[in-house]
């Protein structure tokens, strides 16, 4: 008789049970009682008021923080330590400033022994693919900040991980910049179809870029609501401005934002 376990559905990516996490001499919790689950080959993003412990939880996903009460779950385990499937995209690009553009982007394919000569090729795709071709002997000073984030991303996506964390990656970028990484994002993500959890206070990029939203409440933060975006992939951001369900969201999330307390370190 043939098993039915190849028909057993897969664990999330990602999946939080009523997770605390409270440091040491602080006055209340950073998160409380916070559950959500990240689906496979989903993009999903985090947004909430300054404080309400947005970073904390890529923290807690990484492995880089351990919950005081509740379980953070990777792949169907319980996470216990340094998360090493897992890619970090912090606020800043934190390339190492003595390595070139393409010592940078090949960092993680060192450390994990891949030969020599198919790290090169996989630099040099990389490369091309965020739009530095020319660029590969630079060092991180001669950069611009948009292209230090390029340098970042690739270096994240370069060895396929199963899941990548993103901490507000263009929150100090112009505008201009910043609409153009986010639709470089958008079609980096698409091609690879892997798992990204994206942590943003900017309600248009959560609903540009993400399939999932997942709002959190004031610190300390809780999950208020989790709401689906609408729009198919692949997306072009500039034809999603001006559509009705894009008013639609943007305005269900506002709602939300504005029936909260106002406190004096919150942002929308």
């Amino acid at each position: 008789m043939l098993s039915n376990d190849h028909l057993a559905p897969q664990p999330d990516a990602l999946r939080f049970e009523h997770v605390t996490l409270e440091f040491p001499g602080a006055h209340r919790p950073a998160i409380e009682d916070v559950s959500f689950q990240v689906g496979r080959g989903k993009f999903v993003a985090v947004i909430g008021p300054s404080g309400c412990g947005k970073s904390t939880i890529l923290n807690l996903a990484a492995g880089l923080l351990f919950p005081t009460q509740g379980d953070v779950h990777f792949d169907g385990e319980r996470v216990t330590g340094v998360n090493s499937e897992a890619a970090y995209v912090t606020q800043q690009a934190n390339l190492l400033p003595w390595l070139s553009v393409k010592a940078n982007i090949g960092l993680a394919l060192k450390f994990r022994k891949v030969p020599k000569e198919e790290r090169d090729a996989r630099i040099d795709h990389w490369i091309k693919v965020v739009g530095l071709t020319g660029f590969e002997n630079h060092f991180p000073r001669e950069l611009s900040g948009g292209m230090q984030k390029r340098v970042a991303i690739a270096r994240a996506l370069i060895y396929d991980p199963s899941i990548v964390l993103m901490d507000e990656p263009f929150g100090p970028l112009d505008a201009i910049t910043r609409l153009r990484l986010q639709q470089d994002l958008l079609n980096l993500w698409e091609e690879q179809n892997g798992t990204l959890v994206f942590v943003t206070h900017d309600l248009n990029e959560a609903i540009y870029l993400a399939d999932e939203v997942v709002v959190m409440s004031e610190g300390p933060g809780r999950i208020r609501r989790v709401l689906p975006v609408p729009f198919e992939r692949p997306r072009k951001i500039s034809s999603l401005v001006d559509s009705r369900e894009f008013a639609e969201l943007y305005n269900d999330l506002w709602s939300l934002f504005s029936s909260e307390p106002a406190t004096s370190d919150a942002t929308a």
